[in-house]
């Protein structure tokens, strides 16, 4: 089985990072210990907190992976997930004309043919969305991304907001060396993702988005 950091196939027992010394465990960052456990934790919405720069990552989780289609799964999750997922891939693949930051990927479309998503609903003390980014490795094989239990409903509204905090992870796989501000010259990724949102007609979502934030029912990203 692949190690879910570096990528490289390992036998059941040297399959944790630690057992192989995985390369990758000091670059981990941006995901909270508990981020992926299989029990959603209960929280309330004056409880939550902004994610810091570097946290530590629960390695010893394996969850089973479904595949849904093309390099993409979700894990004990609600299936309409998938369909959001693949509504934020189209929508970076229609209206996103910038290269992913690893050259050797030619568009995003190649990018995401090549990456498996893990996509979870779960309020584990972030914003509205979590995605376990690991700085310095432009090409990492598994992106986890969870996404706030507030939107756990499958309604339109939240289908729809849901899409857009997934446009704002994936953007931040496809473009690993921008903050959520400009850099360098570069579109930040809020500024990213608000573009192609309302490129794509999802302006109410980040309306809806917008004002859950505003109630502090749920943060946004502030990285």
């Amino acid at each position: 089985m692949p190690c879910k950091l570096c990528g490289y196939v390992y036998c059941k027992d040297h399959l944790s990072p630690q057992r192989h010394k995985c390369t990758m465990l000091e670059n981990v960052e941006y995901v909270k210990a508990d981020a992926f456990s299989n029990s959603i934790v209960s929280q309330s919405p004056n409880e939550l907190h902004m994610p810091s720069s570097i946290d530590t990552v629960n390695i010893n989780v394996e969850p089973s992976v479904k595949n849904v289609s093309s390099m993409t799964s979700i894990t004990d999750s609600p299936y309409w997930l998938s369909d959001c997922l693949e509504d934020a891939k189209n929508l970076i693949v229609e209206y996103h004309d910038e290269k992913p930051d690893d050259k050797s990927f030619v568009d995003c479309a190649n990018f995401f043919a090549h990456k498996t998503f893990d996509v979870k609903i779960q309020n584990n003390g972030n914003a509205s969305g979590d995605i376990n980014l690991i700085r310095g490795l432009l090409s990492q094989p598994l992106y986890k991304i969870c996404i706030h239990d507030m939107l756990r409903e499958d309604t339109r509204d939240n289908r729809r907001m849901i899409t857009v905090v997934l446009v704002h992870q994936l953007l931040h796989a496809i473009h690993p060396s921008r903050m959520h501000d400009f850099t360098n010259g570069q579109k930040g990724i809020n500024k990213l993702e608000h573009e192609l949102a309302n490129r794509a007609s999802y302006h109410d979502a980040l309306l809806n988005l917008e004002s859950l934030n505003q109630s502090g029912k749920i943060h946004l990203c502030n990285m």
